[in-house]
């Protein structure tokens, strides 16, 4: 049986250098514009300017990323959040956004927002994210407002559980 080496262990942190930002942007146009059909002209825009943007690395590789910005009012906006599909299944879209959580409540926000497809919902409900609102579109996808409060507890996210952990 041939041996197979372990997978490297997965970081998710703020971006670093330019290098990293445009290996974000190859996973954003991997998972929207390829995969999801998104226009290409509408995935870089002019938020990614101003947003703090995060990667998940296995080793030195990015294989997922998201970005947050001020919406103003105490409130980030969470955005572009995407995992490349071969490293799907395995918590790192959990640890990424909890980066993004911890980063935010660092910074003094008081909620995070997001707009979620409609099938990612179950995912962000378990990371304590609410939805508000009616389904709307956005590229063609149907997407619902959600949001979470700093301050909530969520039973999934008592702390020492640990089940973002990796």
């Amino acid at each position: 049986m041939p041996e197979t080496s372990p997978e490297p262990p997965v970081t998710c942190r703020p971006i670093l250098n330019e290098a990293e930002q445009e290996a974000a942007f190859h996973v954003r146009t991997e998972v929207f514009v390829v995969e999801q059909g998104c226009p290409p002209e509408e995935e870089l825009d002019e938020y990614d300017a101003v947003a703090q943007h995060f990667v998940a690395l296995a080793g030195d590789e990015v294989i997922g990323t998201a970005r947050v910005y001020s919406l103003g009012n105490g409130a980030a906006k969470v955005g572009r959040v995407a995992v490349l599909r071969e490293w799907r299944g395995r918590g790192i879209g959990v640890a990424l956004m909890e980066a993004v959580w911890e980063w935010a409540g660092k910074a003094g926000y008081r909620e995070c927002v997001l707009h979620a497809q409609t099938y990612v919902i179950p995912f962000y409900k378990r990371l304590g994210y609410a939805a508000e609102g009616e389904i709307f579109y956005e590229a063609n996808i149907p997407h619902r407002k959600m949001r979470r409060r700093f301050g909530e507890a969520t039973e999934e996210l008592q702390p020492g559980k640990g089940w973002w952990k990796f």
